[in-house]
């Protein structure tokens, strides 16, 4: 029995050590997976270098930090076991802590560096995370913003560069030494240099104790002085006074508190090592309570005590400086000081001539708002159910005609949520169903006669303008499943179509090679997928492709850029480009006021504070290659902090005159930048001090109206203010359109314009931003007044009343102010939502307000000359018809795109057997390509040849 009780332990350590020894086993697996799954990710996007440095500065900060906190606390600990008296007094309890004592007295050689080792590793993960703040630190040298601010004579660079990296150096520091200090103050207390249970006249601190801790508590008062001198340039961002910055009780008052409390911070040091010798405690005790009292009377009773009595009764004259100072440094912080600011008439009334002259301008008004035009994708061009549409972005294209039109675009991506219940296998997820397939877009101002969008790119394939000639969409916005694989013995499906092709093998660079079984098991182990390492479709050659939503593809290698919330999706060169706008921020700028972005953009962007924003880079995802392109302007005269970031990466961002003009064409001006910006300019438009502070001339952006209204809008918008919209438009002076961001604005607190800005898009005045504002004195209507006169007019009410019949519901698109010569045209598009099961959104009427005239149609050729005195020509805004506008060219482009909406109505109808429909449809749409080539004969001064097509002509023919 004594032989079993004896074995059987030995025998239960086995089944221990060999859980143990697994468990370590999947811990190290586990690292190794993420370390090479992430190497091999970097390298499929020539990337290597990121990953590299930034795991090479990781582990170098922590190995450095996490050295000096393991030597710091272990050598002081070694230094108290070293000064432990021979002799103690035990008291009782005394008695009982020297016991436990001695017991692990043995075990401390090997207990005690294994303990601090421990801490110092906690350490070394937490000082790691700084990682950013150091690189950005040691890669600015050299690099200054200019303009250096008067207070201390410093180039915003060391507020923005150094200055974070100095202020984590100090608070380290002083939490580390606090932390030693405590735990040397236990251990002397364990190993009886502090003795609280000494007679009451006896020393408590025996000397060496005593020594020891005074130069700890003296190191401490020199980096806490270190912070009081560091805390006087954070003075430059104090949100004490009337704005941000350093304000009068600041510089008077706080200052000078700061200096004071350095110096006698410096002096308890000095007095904490004099006690070394003195072996006194009440001088340093004495000082460390005058510098509490000190700090409580000068570091805020006084600044309090100013700021009340000698600022709030005069503060304007006393904040005047500081107020320019903000001014001043806001406005170039978001780049507000490069804004045109012009001043222009307004007319009343716009004429039939305004129209006119802005024919482009007119014929590429919007009508569709983007969330009810991805109802229309998804209901028409879903075409099966495991396909999706994501967004819908407008940008602007170049047809081949010439005519330079504006569209609106979304991808069809592959949403494997979307496979039916039965075929939700592994192999279809993962293996089959791996890409989307083409795009789809639609003419910003038209609709077929039953209110839905004309589209210019349809269907699978996709057939129109502007096609890509490789569609295939493997990387995107949609990303059910964490991966897919290519080159596998199982075909991709392509599309549900003709026998011949509805397969596929991926040709492309994207993805990973699977490898050998080593890496197959890591990929597995990663995903926690068994089928990756024993499926029998796999094999060397097969590519697994990672981080295919390119939210999370693109932010991966630089997390240190602030991403814009609208990635969108463009067609260049037959490529289907993902072009995704990136921001530098920082919120160090002095003097700059604060912003906080969530705000600011309406919850589209994160909710973090910045004082400083730049569009630095332009992200260009490949949707088939999966490559990854960082444009940016890094040069001498470009944004400091990206200048710093390429300094740190070498190679990682692409110099953004590398661009190709046909991809420069397709860069848009970020909305939540223009968003930031409007935000802040609607204060900061005002430069007089005195102005400013009285709030006479602030504006702000204005709430949407239609959104109140209308459920659909309501639902995906966090608020009420009025997003920012694109207008291909022609500004005074200009003899072309532009393709422009605009946003109105009003006075703060009133419903009345009071300007409009406008940010420039085209390549060749990108960047550009003008506040167009109008004569002090011209009354202009705002959108609620605008919105409000709508809903007034009988005509329309009566409309309203009789659309929303039978359980309709009405809704609102975007309510747009177009800019044409001297005059504003508001456009407001109303859809009807049918009360049936999965009814979308259809166009029914185009609303326009000129002037106090509302003018109501079926289409906005109708609605405008409803509102305009005079001949007014066909704006092409579907549903109505009519005479075309513009040069000979876009004439026939007209007549062209509607003759093909005709082609698909047709189409449509012989799909579905209806022979009488589809035999109008079809005249109509020959009567207009006879009508093109007429007018083209025309103008070209030849006879007009028969363009009338065959009977069996379709959109796809």
């Amino acid at each position: 029995m004594s032989s079993m009780s004896v074995r059987l332990p030995r025998q239960r350590r086995w089944p221990a050590i060999l859980v143990v020894a697994l468990a370590v086993l999947a811990v190290l697996f586990t690292v190794a997976s993420q370390f090479f799954i992430d190497l091999l990710w970097y390298r499929e996007v020539d990337l290597s270098s990121v990953f590299w440095t930034t795991l090479r500065t990781k582990v170098l900060l922590g190995l450095i930090f996490g050295v000096v906190f393991f030597v710091l606390l272990f050598v002081n600990l070694v230094i108290v076991r070293r000064m432990k008296p021979e002799t103690r007094i035990l008291t009782p309890d005394q008695e009982i802590v020297e016991r436990i004592r001695q017991q692990f007295e043995p075990m401390l050689r090997w207990l005690l560096p294994l303990a601090c080792g421990l801490l110092a590793l906690f350490v070394a993960i937490g000082v790691s995370r700084q990682w950013q703040t150091f690189l950005l630190w040691r890669s600015s040298t050299g690099i200054a913003f200019g303009n250096p601010e008067q207070r201390f004579g410093r180039d915003p660079a060391f507020y923005v560069f150094s200055l974070p990296w100095l202020k984590f150096l100090q608070g380290w520091l002083f939490s580390t030494l606090v932390a030693v200090t405590f735990l040397v103050g236990l251990a002397h207390f364990l190993w009886g240099g502090i003795r609280p249970q000494a007679a009451m006249f006896a020393d408590k601190v025996m000397p060496a104790a005593r020594a020891h801790l005074s130069v700890l508590l003296g190191l401490i008062m020199l980096v806490k002085a270190w912070g009081y001198y560091l805390g006087r340039f954070d003075l430059l961002n104090s949100t004490r006074g009337v704005v941000q910055g350093a304000s009068y009780t600041d510089v008077n008052a706080q200052l000078p508190a700061l200096t004071f409390l350095t110096i006698v911070a410096v002096i308890c040091a000095i007095l904490f090592f004099v006690n070394i010798r003195l072996r006194i405690w009440a001088l340093p005790v004495i000082a460390v309570l005058l510098l509490a009292v000190v700090s409580v009377l000068l570091g805020s009773a006084y600044p309090a005590f100013v700021q009340r009595f000698r600022v709030a009764p005069q503060e304007y004259q006393r904040e005047q400086p500081y107020i320019a100072d903000n001014i001043e440094s806001t406005r170039r912080a978001f780049g507000l000081d490069s804004i045109e600011s012009v001043t222009r008439t307004v007319d009343p009334v716009l004429t039939a001539r305004d129209i006119k002259d802005n024919p482009n301008t007119v014929q590429n008004i919007r009508l569709w708002r983007q969330t009810v035009l991805q109802e229309n994708f998804q209901s028409s061009q879903r075409i099966r159910q495991y396909y999706e549409f994501k967004d819908v972005d407008v940008d602007r294209y170049t047809l081949t005609n010439g005519d330079r039109r504006v569209l609106m675009l979304a991808g069809r991506e592959v949403s494997q949520s979307g496979i039916t219940a039965e075929g939700r296998t592994w192999q279809n997820e993962h293996l089959v169903y791996t890409h989307g397939f083409g795009a789809v877009a639609a003419q910003v101002n038209q609709s077929t006669t039953e209110g839905a969008p004309v589209l210019t790119v349809r269907d699978i394939p996709p057939i129109g303008e502007p096609v890509a000639e490789q569609p295939r969409i493997y990387y995107g916005e949609v990303s059910d499943v964490p991966f897919v694989l290519t080159n596998t013995n199982t075909p991709e499906l392509d599309y549900e179509g003709a026998p011949t092709t509805d397969r596929y093998s991926y040709d492309g660079a994207g993805g990973i090679p699977m490898g050998n079984v080593f890496q197959r098991a890591l990929f597995a182990w990663r995903f926690r997928d068994v089928n990756l390492l024993i499926s029998g479709q796999i094999d060397a050659d097969s590519r697994i492709m990672l981080y295919r939503d390119i939210q999370e593809r693109a932010t991966k290698a630089v997390p240190f850029l602030t991403f814009d919330s609208d990635p969108y999706l463009s067609i260049v060169e037959g490529k289907p480009l993902w072009i995704w706008d990136a921001y530098t921020t920082s919120n160090q700028y002095p003097y700059s006021e604060s912003v906080n972005l969530s705000d600011a953009t309406d919850g589209l962007l994160p909710g973090s504070d910045v004082n400083y924003l730049r569009n630095s880079v332009k992200v260009v995802v490949d949707a088939y290659q999966g490559t990854i392109t960082y444009y940016a302007d890094d040069g001498p005269e470009g944004d400091p902090i990206i200048r710093a970031w390429a300094a740190a990466f070498p190679g990682v961002f692409t110099p953004m005159d590398q661009a190709s003009d046909a991809l420069r064409a397709h860069f848009r001006y970020p909305e939540n930048l223009f968003q930031t910006q409007a935000t802040q300019f609607a204060n900061y438009h005002v430069q007089d001090t005195e102005v400013f502070y009285q709030k006479q001339d602030f504006w702000q952006i204005p709430e949407d109206p239609t959104t109140a209204q209308d459920p659909a809008a309501a639902s995906t918008v966090a608020n009420l203010r009025i997003r920012p919209y694109y207008l291909l438009l022609k500004s005074p002076n200009d003899t072309t359109e532009r393709f422009q961001l605009v946003l109105p604005l009003v006075p703060e607190g009133r419903p009345n314009l009071v300007s409009w800005l406008a940010a420039d898009s085209d390549p060749e005045d990108y960047g550009h931003l003008v506040a167009y504002t109008f004569p002090a004195g011209a009354n202009v209507e705002g959108p609620a007044q605008v919105f409000s006169r709508i809903n007034q007019n009988p005509t329309f009410s009566a409309e309203r009343s009789l659309l929303g019949q039978g359980g309709s519901t009405v809704l609102f698109g975007d309510l747009l102010v177009i800019p044409l010569n001297d005059a504003f045209l508001w456009v407001q598009p109303v859809y009807v939502r049918a009360s049936q099961t999965q009814a979308v959104p259809e166009l029914k009427r185009v609303v326009v307000v000129n002037g106090t005239t509302v003018g109501v149609g079926s289409s906005l050729s109708d609605a405008l000359a409803a509102s305009v005195e005079g001949q007014v020509p066909d704006g092409g805004g579907g549903g109505g018809g009519g005479t075309p506008v513009g040069t000979i060219s876009q004439q026939v482009a007209a007549l062209l795109d509607e003759a093909l909406r005709h082609f698909t109505l047709a189409d449509a109808a012989l799909k579905d057997g209806n022979l009488a429909v589809y035999q109008t449809e079809l005249t109509l749409a020959q009567d207009l390509v006879q009508q093109a080539n007429d007018l083209a004969a025309q103008d070209a001064g030849a006879p007009t040849a028969s363009a009338t097509p065959s009977a069996s002509a379709s959109p796809s023919a």
